[in-house]
Parts: C-alpha cells; structure tokens; sequence
C-alpha cells in the first residue's frame, strides 16, 4: 500500500466512508494515526537534485583523492539565489524516521518572483566577498 504524506486526515476519514458502511470521524482518523507514532509535521524544504546534477555530483567525488597541494590552487565560487516570500508551510504526516523521506520533503528550485542573488568564492588560503548581483 503506497502512503500518501500530505492527504489531510479529513480526505482520510472520507475515503473510509466509501468503503465503510459506518462513517468515520476526522478525529478518529487523528487519533488513530496518533497512536501509529504518526504525527503532523512541516515537511522540510530541501534543493530539487535532478538525475543530471546527481551524476555530476558523484563526478566530482573522484577529486576527493586529490593531494593538499592541488588544492591550494583551487577557487571555487558559486552563485545563488533566495526567493522572498516563501510559498508558505506544508504538512505532512510521519513518523520521526521518515523525516527525510522524498515523499515528506518540499523541493525547491531556484526562482520565483521576487529573489535576491548572490556571488561569493573562496580557497585554500581565504574566503572572498559575498556580492549581491544586480539583474
């Protein structure tokens, strides 16, 4: 049976009606899931990794091996962007051990309406300014 985090207990106990003859209460359903160790939680926003960024991730893994001193010749700099307001919370329901569970997760990517971002680089020796970019 596949679980579906985020239906309301409301759209639970109506599906029980259905294929009940006796109807069941919304706060029964609470209850009940309650008692499972099943509570209401807000599901955790975590970045959207496609199939593409996976691979490239593990790619880069293989640096891992790399001596120190390659190192010190390295910058790595990265861009990003934060989107203001947020969309606002999801619930979801779960037990503490499905708290990172993709089906009790928000994904999110990076746009929306209003955002503001920013540049930033760092090496070996130190850590550059943080910019924010204009357009």
């Amino acid at each position: 049976m596949s679980k579906n985090h985020r239906n309301p207990a409301a759209e639970v106990a109506a599906k029980f009606d259905i294929c009940l003859e006796e109807s069941v209460s919304t706060r029964a359903v609470q209850q009940e899931l309650r008692k499972s160790n099943i509570h209401r939680r807000a599901a955790i926003a975590t970045p959207l990794i496609t199939e593409n960024n996976t691979k490239r991730r593990k790619r880069l893994c293989v640096h891992k091996t790399l001596m120190s001193y390659v190192w010190k010749y390295v910058i790595w700099s990265d861009k990003s962007s934060f989107t203001f307001p947020t969309s606002g919370q999801v619930y979801v329901r779960r037990t503490r051990k499905e708290v990172y569970n993709t089906d009790c997760l928000v994904l999110t990517v990076k746009h929306g309406s209003r955002s503001v971002k920013i540049w930033a680089a760092m090496s070996w020796y130190s850590a550059g300014p943080i910019i924010t970019l204009n357009g």
